[in-house]
């Protein structure tokens, strides 16, 4: 009776609000449960995979025990925090602890994963999305950026005012970005991967 009245009592349009808000936390938790807890081996098919980098909680006292992941999924890309769950053992089991949807780049965009400075300092918790530039040897132009937050265990948006990445083409003569950089690739098709090769202590 008290759960009765207490609705009548809640503007329509509140009601509608916040029923909206219900229905998409609802549908959230599916897509996240995916990935969540699952080897990143058994959820990401190799084919699919752009790109693997390490991670650092220090990057004074840099270690393998966490890394990123992008990869294709046709409409868009998903981001993925890793950890090693038997850190020092010889047999590794990572597990996916955190994600995020990034959308499909533009032309003349391309990624810069794990390898980006912020005000001088290295950031390797650091995903951006970058205007490409063959002449740059560090990209300075932003679309977008996320960095890992352990605290939070999430990625979240990325202030670029200062942040500088690695141009890892920079010198070979190339003059327009990797194929991964367009937005018109078909979705069954890989990208080719758009940075540095995946260090041998990830997952792949």
């Amino acid at each position: 009776m008290q759960s009765r009245v207490f609705l009548q009592r809640i503007p329509c349009r509140m009601f509608l609000v916040a029923l909206a808000a219900l229905l998409a936390c609802a549908c959230v938790p599916k897509e996240i449960n995916r990935y969540l807890g699952k080897d990143p081996k058994q959820v990401y098919g190799p084919k699919y995979l752009v790109d693997q980098d390490t991670m650092q909680f220090d990057e004074s006292h840099p270690g393998v025990d966490w890394g990123m992941s992008l990869v294709w999924q046709g409409d868009h890309y998903l981001l993925s925090a890793d950890q090693n769950t038997t850190p020092k053992q010889l047999t590794q089991v990572w597990q996916v602890v955190a994600v995020q949807d990034v959308p499909l780049l533009k032309a003349g965009q391309m990624f810069a994963l794990g390898n980006c400075m912020d005000d001088g300092a290295p950031n390797s918790r650091v995903v951006a999305v970058v205007d490409y530039d063959p002449d740059k040897q560090w990209f300075d132009r932003f679309e977008s950026a996320w960095a890992y937050d352990y605290a939070r265990n999430a990625f979240l948006p990325y202030p670029t005012a200062h942040l500088l990445c690695f141009n890892a083409r920079y010198g070979l003569g190339l003059d327009a970005p990797p194929p991964a950089a367009t937005s018109t690739l078909p979705a069954i098709a890989p990208p080719a991967p758009v940075t540095l090769a995946p260090p041998a202590s990830h997952p792949f």
